[in-house]
Order: structure tokens, then sequence, then C-alpha cells
């Protein structure tokens, strides 16, 4: 991780019940969180603060999933930032700035799976 503190992560998902799973399967493994409704949002609270891991969705209201990436894509500062994608839609997950992402995971999401992966993610990093 980017420091021996604990890991933190942005949850970005215009659904409650979607960020609601990944909070509490981050919680669990032991990530501060934080959480934002939009793309916006979430360009906000990454200005503004280091974040280990960006589970993000890609189909939101006032500005998506594909636009973040792009905008941490063009700045260094996100160079070690750990993105993970989450869509229902299969084609999204096709995009070209989807490069940008290290996981890309398709609703609806396994709660189990989810915080296995997330702990192998934060073991492997920590290491």
């Amino acid at each position: 991780m980017l420091n021996q503190m604990t890991p933190s992560a942005l949850v970005v998902d215009d659904n409650f019940f979607n960020r609601d799973v990944c909070l509490l399967a981050l919680k669990h493994v032991g990530y501060e969180v934080a959480e934002a409704e939009n793309g916006l949002e979430a360009v906000n609270l990454l200005q503004g603060r280091q974040f280990d891991l960006l589970v993000l969705d890609l189909a939101m209201p006032e500005m998506d999933g594909i636009e973040v990436l792009r905008i941490i894509s063009s700045e260094t500062r996100f160079r070690d930032l750990c993105v993970m994608v989450m869509t229902a839609n299969s084609h999204m997950a096709v995009h070209e700035e989807i490069e940008r992402a290290d996981y890309v995971i398709y609703k609806p999401i396994d709660i189990v799976d989810f915080g296995r992966l997330l702990e192998r993610l934060k073991q492997s990093r920590s290491a």
C-alpha cells in the first residue's frame, strides 16, 4: 500500500445498495472507507485526499466512471492508485479508458468473492 497505516478506499456508485455492499466488505477486511454518489463527488474527494484503492462504478449521473478514469489517468499523482471498476454492462468493460483499471468486477457483486479479492489485494500491496 502507499503507507503502512490503515489502507483507504473510495467507493463511487450512484446506487446506495451497491455502495453499501462494497463498504461492508472493505471495512470487514480493514480498509478505511469514504464514499461518493457520482464521479464529480469522487474527483473532488480524490483532489483533497490520498486513497490506496478506488472502487468505481462506470454508469453514473453527473460524471460517469469513464470520465473519472480519464482524469486520474492524466495526473501522475494517481499513478499508484489501485482502480477497481464495477459494471453491470459488459459492453462498457471494453472502453479504452478501462485499461487504466487494475480490476473489472461485474454486478451484481458477490460479497464473499469480493471480500476475498480485497483481502488478497490488501495482503499483496502491503508486502
